[in-house]
């Protein structure tokens, strides 16, 4: 047993690393005014079998957020939502298979596979959402490619 004062400090500061990181881990029981939010999500008329959502918002103000989309649809219960404000919108869904990753070859990492969805609604998305306090805040996007 080590009882020297070195010890002893290390001991304690292991301590107080440990009940930070610990009070660090509440979520979203941070006391900011959220929303619950949903919607859904078309593709080309047909509602996104999987996907996920993003709403990052505009300034600094806002609080980033995200959602997997599952049949179209997509919910953020009102715990883990956004605060008011404006939001960029960016959608995605990898497809589910692709041939180009046999075609790799041995020791060749296979390649990322394209999106589903056009990057006017992901990368470079051009979706924009308000989420607002006391509204229902539903947003449906009809995606075109």
């Amino acid at each position: 047993m080590d009882s020297s004062l070195g010890g002893k400090c290390r001991r304690l500061s292991t301590g107080i690393v440990v009940l930070a990181w610990f009070g660090g881990c509440g979520g979203a029981g941070d006391d900011l005014p959220r929303q619950e939010i949903s919607g859904s999500v078309i593709l080309q008329g047909t509602p996104l079998s999987e996907g996920m959502i993003q709403f990052r918002p505009e300034t600094n103000q806002g609080t980033f957020v995200s959602a997997a989309i599952r049949d179209g649809k997509y919910a953020i219960p009102r715990h883990e939502g956004p605060v008011a404000g404006g939001y960029r919108v960016i959608i995605t869904s990898p497809p589910k298979s692709t041939a180009a990753a046999s075609e790799s070859g041995p020791g060749k990492a296979p390649p990322s596979p394209p999106d589903l969805i056009p990057k006017k609604y992901n990368a470079s998305s051009t979706l924009n959402a308000e989420v607002k306090v006391g509204q229902p805040n539903s947003f449906d996007f009809d995606l075109k490619k």
